[in-house]
């Protein structure tokens, strides 16, 4: 079992909304923002990689990212990766 999202301080600052879908995907939908879909997934390392999609079966921007030691951090990146790509 995975580690639940934590939204960071500025997701509930935008007025952001964490909808989870199925078993570890959740969907992030805010005022005038584009819908983005993450995840983490275990490496085979015993690692972390976050998922960040545009769309729930699009390509995943965040594979060229290092993965994380804990899940906690997979999930912060995969909320950096939204506020980067989609927020700013």
């Amino acid at each position: 079992m995975t580690a639940e999202p934590v939204p960071p301080f500025w997701f509930r600052q935008r007025q952001c909304r964490l909808e989870p879908l199925e078993y570890g995907v959740y969907r992030l939908t805010g005022p005038n923002l584009a819908e983005a879909f993450i995840s983490i997934r275990s490496t085979t390392d015993g690692r972390w990689a976050p998922v960040f999609r545009l769309s729930k079966d699009g390509p995943n921007p965040a594979e060229s990212l290092p993965p994380s030691e804990t899940a906690r951090e997979a999930w912060e990146a995969a909320f950096e990766l939204y506020r980067t790509q989609v927020v700013v």
